[in-house]
């Protein structure tokens, strides 16, 4: 060979070395550069927290509600993820995941090769560890930067992290469709069970779906559903996954899937609640995608009793709405709440949300102030009508539909029959102020002004159920308030607590002011206003009802429990002066709900059976003489009277004329 054709030939080869050596050094720069880019994967990938689902239970441990956000997702360990799932997934999505590091050339030529020959994206060759790099550390932009990126990161995830933790967190990560984010979620889902529970053939079908959800979806494709699902058996047989008869076994069972998720929900005005006050507490984020474990107060009889008695006397769409608030005035929990008719078409609750007029169920706070400044129940006031001026001008009281009354009456008697003239002359006896104050420390949390129509109930913003139903219950604890809590304790989803209220027990009244308060309020249950609440054993509680017939409740307690009901039209103080052919008091449709609920409520409860001394002066309603009293008038009834009560009165205090209205 002449020397200059040597020549040339060593010229190209030199030339040809130097490019090639560019061409690495270029490509080793270019790594380089990428992987001072990468994120740091010192960091276990299960501590890696992707957004996952809360779980809300009531306080038997039944399940409540889920709330999430785009993403509904359960974090599990790979313990709990059966190993026939584990299988299936590895099966059908990277069947060298065992072999490779993180990256898997044989599978890359493999795919490279199948979509050469179908002309069309047929197979990809990524790994589950460059999925789960995706997923976490990449924004899945499809380019060679961010391919070259993933495998970079799939392999240094792999030098940090064992299998099972990259399989892990692939597993609580990938998407499974319909909503349903990781494994665990995905089988509650779409067979109403843990993954823990599912079989081979579920977890088959699962695996089959993570290549495209929306092609393989049992609810709109369930033939090719079922077909995946075949495919999937079959590679784990290939794989020796599965014996010929597991494969066979696997085959022949019928998939059953859940029935789609119900639309009505357990309690939803309380879940609501409960909700907007932990995004108080926490933040929407920590809610919604924090995996907490809410543990609440909620006792779901006592709310089903709630609902069905809300239901039971006022059920056509036409008629005014019903709000319900039960507490174990014990320890302060929420364990029943009826906030409306219907969630779905009004979430407006009622129960917290809804400030109403309260009328004569305002009267007890006048009452706990008074007998705490030594007035007596056997005390006699004027009951005819008053009038007094007061800073804004003249204040006028009648008494029930302005009829006239027992010229005087001891205030165990007003009480019983809500009589308005002698508490607007308790309230100026014992100052206005003083009553606001009382109210706000016995749990009225709405604004109060020092004005004495604030004893007939005349608020400037009203008070909701649960407010008064806190209230009452510190009377009924003997003068201890404890303010409401619906949640008992936060966890994550580790079981570590995150958050837990504060329970606060304060003594605002004197004991001996709440025993005989409830004393008398017992009283209007027996003999007053309130009878249509009798429940066969001890209870306590006082009617309201506002002018023209706007507003009606009844809030009582008997045992643990301590309840308000509220009657009244959502959207406006309307006059219920004609429901079901009467006018709506206190004393009739409140009273009769809260009767239903509570009899059932405390069926079960002996502390409800303990009576306190019964009789408004603090002895044996016995000792005074039986009369019949006409609600309307206060006067001796006659037998035209439509609406009269049994009681007993002191011989003095018995009225001299008999009714003159019917």
């Amino acid at each position: 060979m002449d020397s200059p054709r040597v020549e040339r030939i060593l010229i190209v080869l030199a030339v040809a070395l130097a490019v090639l050596c560019a061409g690495f050094l270029g490509l080793g720069v270019y790594f380089y550069g990428l992987s001072r880019t990468l994120p740091d994967l010192r960091v276990d990938p299960r501590a890696v927290k992707p957004a996952r689902t809360s779980v809300v239970y009531a306080a038997d441990g039944s399940l409540l509600a889920a709330w999430h956000g785009e993403q509904d997702r359960t974090v599990i360990t790979i313990d709990q993820v059966p190993q026939s799932l584990r299988d299936a997934v590895v099966a059908i999505e990277d069947e060298r995941f065992f072999q490779h590091q993180g990256v898997d050339i044989k599978a890359i030529l493999r795919a490279m090769r199948a979509n050469t020959e179908e002309g069309s994206y047929a197979q990809g060759g990524s790994t589950i560890t460059q999925q789960v790099v995706k997923i976490l550390f990449t924004d899945g932009e499809r380019t060679l930067s961010r391919k070259v990126r993933e495998a970079l990161m799939a392999y240094e995830l792999e030098t940090k992290a064992d299998k099972d933790q990259v399989l892990e967190t692939y597993l609580n990560l990938v998407y499974f469709g319909e909503g349903s984010y990781g494994v665990e979620s995905a089988a509650r889902h779409y067979f109403g069970k843990p993954a823990s529970a599912l079989s081979v053939s579920e977890s088959a079908l699962l695996a089959g779906l993570i290549r495209s959800p929306s092609r393989y979806s049992p609810a709109e494709h369930p033939d090719a559903a079922a077909a995946r699902r075949d495919v999937v058996l079959a590679k784990m047989l290939e794989l020796g996954f599965l014996t010929p008869t597991e494969y066979k076994a696997a085959l022949e069972e019928k998939v059953v899937y859940a029935p789609a998720p119900r639309t009505s929900q357990v309690a939803p005005y309380f879940v609501e609640y409960v909700k907007q006050s932990l995004i108080d507490e926490l933040g929407s984020e920590a809610v919604f995608t924090g995996g907490l474990r809410v543990y609440t107060t909620l006792r779901p009889d006592l709310q089903a009793d709630a609902e069905e008695a809300a239901r039971a006397f006022l059920p056509a769409p036409e008629d005014p709405e019903v709000s319900v608030v039960c507490i174990d005035h014990t320890s302060g929990e929420i364990v029943a709440m009826v906030g409306g008719r219907d969630f779905a078409s009004d979430k407006f609750n009622l129960a917290v949300q809804g400030k109403r007029q309260p009328g004569s169920a305002f009267k007890p706070f006048v009452l706990v102030t008074a007998l705490d400044q030594g007035i007596r129940p056997t005390d006699v006031f004027s009951a005819t009508p008053y009038t007094v001026k007061v800073t804004d001008g003249v204040w006028h009281v009648q008494n029930y539909e302005n009829a006239a009354a027992a010229p005087s009456m001891t205030l165990a008697a007003a009480t019983d029959w809500s009589v308005n003239a002698v508490y607007a002359r308790l309230i100026m006896k014992v100052g206005p102020e003083r009553v606001a104050a009382t109210a706000k420390a016995m749990g009225i949390t709405s604004p109060l002004d020092a004005n004495p129509a604030i004893a007939l109930g005349g608020l400037r913003t009203g008070v909701s159920p649960l407010e008064m139903a806190t209230a009452y219950g510190t009377i009924a604890s003997g003068g201890i308030r404890r303010d409401p809590i619906a949640v008992r304790r936060v966890t994550d989803d580790e079981g570590t607590v995150v958050w837990e209220p504060a329970r606060s027990e304060v003594r605002v009244l004197q004991q001996g002011v709440a025993k005989q308060a409830s004393r008398m309020l017992h009283d209007v249950i027996e003999n007053g206003t309130g009878q249509a609440a009798k429940i066969g054993r001890w209870a306590a509680g006082k009617t309201g009802t506002t002018q023209a017939y706007r507003d009606a409740w009844f809030v009582g307690y008997s045992g643990d429990l301590c309840s308000a009901v509220w009657v009244g039209y959502r959207q406006a103080q309307v006059p219920m002066t004609d429901v079901h052919g009467i006018k709506v008091t206190g004393g009739s449709f409140p009273a009769r709900i809260w009767q239903r609920f509570m009899a059932k409520a405390v069926a079960e409860d002996v502390t409800s059976q303990k009576r306190l001394p019964s009789g408004g002066n603090g002895g044996s309603a016995q000792e005074g003489v039986a009369v019949k009293i006409c609600t309307q008038s206060l006067l001796i009834a006659n037998e035209r009277c439509p609406d009269t009560v049994d009681m007993y009165l002191d011989k003095a205090l018995v009225p001299s004329a008999t009714c003159g209205l019917h």
